[in-house]
């Protein structure tokens, strides 16, 4: 901003000893400089950088482009024609510059001082403040489609990775992004892929998550601890992920941690089969001396309020597993919400391998490679 303040005092130099058709240049270098500042701040706040910090520069951009704009003015009224076209495209620049800081401090509470309406001076002709207006708005809005389009592929392609990096098949990713792009809200894909119980989903904001704070409130409501749950932004952008709804699925993405789950000894599995239910008459008996399987235990992932766990419940699944003389350890993902990431409940791990949804008996024979 100091920069670009130079520059403009070097135009009103010129301008003033009769030299105007040097301020074109000069100009140019003032758009450069003033676009340097805001894309440094832009860029050290995408990074998590100090917001303090990143704040006062962009505090200190908002303030120098309403000085500009005074400046322009004068500079304007004497000038001739030829050179009033470059003096009207620094005044846009100088408005979406403010405009940009503006946008960039009400999002933190930090407009302070800084006014929020940029305003050219009336000694400028009324055709000419609203060209410059116009214009202005028209190349902020295309500009932050382009940028959103970017950070959409940018942060897509990280949550991609993300997911494949937390153990993941990478065609689970590529598909679990893909409905995500083609989905009609956050909302509806939650509910569509059983990411959280129906009510959490419902939650969830029709439009999105639009703020990082939003997540951070979601959390909380979730049962997540306030130091945990204030931690999430710098957590999503560690990883690449810098928009609010794909944040909020690293956040859920499973990882094959296994440290949390709780083991069942062999007494409790021994228990288990005593009072394993009777399932009904077309369920496949296979009895457990008659298999032999690659692995012998299991990861389970459920919730008491997911309906596919309820089916898996239901239809004795787990009881029949352990008849096999498999280790199934079960785990509440309700009840550890700190320390487990999930993309969607019932899941089982399986030889290192993530199975997301309800599997029949005769599946995890499958999986458990029993012959």
């Amino acid at each position: 901003a100091a920069l670009a303040a130079e520059r403009l005092a070097e135009v009103q130099a010129v301008v003033e000893k009769g030299r105007p058709e040097f301020a074109e240049k000069t100009l140019e270098r003032y758009e450069n400089q003033l676009n340097n500042s805001m894309a440094w701040a832009e860029k050290a706040e995408a990074k998590a950088q100090s917001v303090e910090k990143v704040m006062e520069v962009v505090a200190r951009v908002g303030k120098a482009t309403s000085k500009h704009l005074e400046v322009l003015a004068e500079v304007y009224e004497k000038v001739p024609e030829q050179a009033k076209p470059a003096i009207e495209n620094a005044m846009k620049v100088s408005v979406k510059g403010h405009e940009r800081a503006v946008e960039a401090l009400k999002a933190k509470n930090a407009l302070g001082e800084v006014p929020e309406q940029a305003s050219l001076s009336e000694e400028v002709p009324q055709e000419v403040r609203e060209r410059v207006q116009m214009r202005a708005q028209q190349e902020l809005e295309a500009e932050k489609a382009e940028r959103a389009k970017e950070n959409d592929i940018q942060s897509f392609e990280s949550f991609r990775a993300f997911c494949v990096e937390q153990g993941a098949p990478p065609e689970m990713c590529t598909s679990f992004v893909n409905d995500l792009q083609s989905s009609e809200s956050l909302r509806a894909f939650c509910v569509e892929r059983g990411m959280l119980p129906p009510e959490m989903c419902e939650k969830i904001p029709l439009q999105g998550f639009e703020s990082f704070e939003q997540i951070e409130n979601f959390c909380i409501g979730a049962g997540g601890t306030s130091e945990i749950c204030a931690s999430v932004e710098g957590r999503c952008r560690e990883v690449g992920v810098t928009t609010p709804d794909e944040c909020f699925f690293v956040l859920l993405t499973t990882t094959v941690t296994t440290s949390p789950a709780p083991s069942l000894s062999e007494q409790e599995i021994e228990e288990r089969r005593r009072i394993e239910p009777q399932i009904g008459e077309e369920t496949i008996e296979i009895p457990a001396e008659g298999l032999e399987c690659k692995f012998n235990e299991i990861i389970y992932y459920y919730s008491d309020t997911c309906p596919p766990c309820e089916e898996v419940k239901s239809d004795g699944i787990i009881e029949k597993v352990e008849g096999l003389g498999i280790k199934v350890n079960q785990v509440d993902v309700m009840a550890e919400p700190t320390q487990h990431q999930f993309s969607g409940v019932p899941a089982f791990v399986i030889g290192g391998e993530i199975y997301i949804g309800y599997k029949t008996f005769e599946q995890i024979i499958n999986l458990l490679d029993c012959q």
